[in-house]
């Protein structure tokens, strides 16, 4: 099998059989991790801070922050841009994986289901993965398909995986061959596009293709570069 179908099987696994997955658990004490993802096209650079330290400095749109230390177990946390507070969340931080809080229309919101990475991104291959952020519409279609067309030795292959747009997610890295990628989102047996979005990795870059939903319904998806 190839190592990106590999890791697209892995990105399909619910949290319901990964113990390493899920908000509870996780008592308080030891250090976590943490990633913020900056998706809001019109907002200008945010800091994050954690029990009332800054652990992360102007991440403008586009970008994710690096990985930075935080205190394990649940914690206050805020985001500003300007000074001016965002949104405040009380997570509880998990000392197993990664955790992700993605800053979509103009707000912080938790990834609250992980799928952790089954490695660190590859020097020679696209690192890619999958995110996505609950709006406050949950109406149908929820239940989607995301056909992706990856660099490989046959262009008019696609790659199909599940997604539950009512659950905020964050998805493991997956490997391809450097080069140009098309995501396209459609209700799931359907052929409708929600959303599409077009974008270049190069060999050893890493990036995450977030989708969101706006209050009227309608999807979109922003591509991030991860750090």
């Amino acid at each position: 099998m190839p190592a990106a179908l590999r890791s697209a099987v892995l990105l399909a696994t619910t949290c319901s059989v990964l113990s390493a997955c899920g908000s509870s658990g996780d008592p308080a004490g030891g250090e976590a991790t943490l990633r913020v993802l900056h998706a809001t096209p019109a907002l200008g650079p945010v800091d994050v801070s954690v029990a009332g330290v800054t652990v992360a400095h102007g991440i403008v749109y586009g970008t994710a922050s690096t990985l930075v230390r935080v205190p394990g177990g649940q914690q206050h946390l805020e985001v500003r841009a300007n000074g001016q507070l965002l949104g405040a969340l009380d997570p509880l931080f998990s000392l197993q994986h990664v955790n992700g809080i993605a800053v979509v229309n103009g707000a912080p919101q938790w990834l609250s289901e992980v799928t952790p990475d089954t490695g660190q991104s590859i020097s020679n291959r696209a690192n890619v993965r999958m995110v996505n952020v609950v709006g406050s519409n949950t109406q149908p279609p929820t239940l989607l398909d995301v056909l992706v067309h990856a660099p490989n030795a046959n262009p008019d292959s696609v790659m199909k995986f599940g997604l539950e747009a009512s659950i905020a997610s964050y998805g493991t890295l997956m490997y391809f061959d450097p080069g140009h990628f098309s995501f396209s989102y459609v209700p799931r047996g359907g052929s409708t596009v929600l959303a599409q979005v077009s974008f270049d990795v190069a060999a050893g870059e890493k990036k995450a293709v977030v989708l969101q939903r706006a209050a009227d319904g309608t999807y979109s998806a922003q591509v991030v570069i991860e750090q």
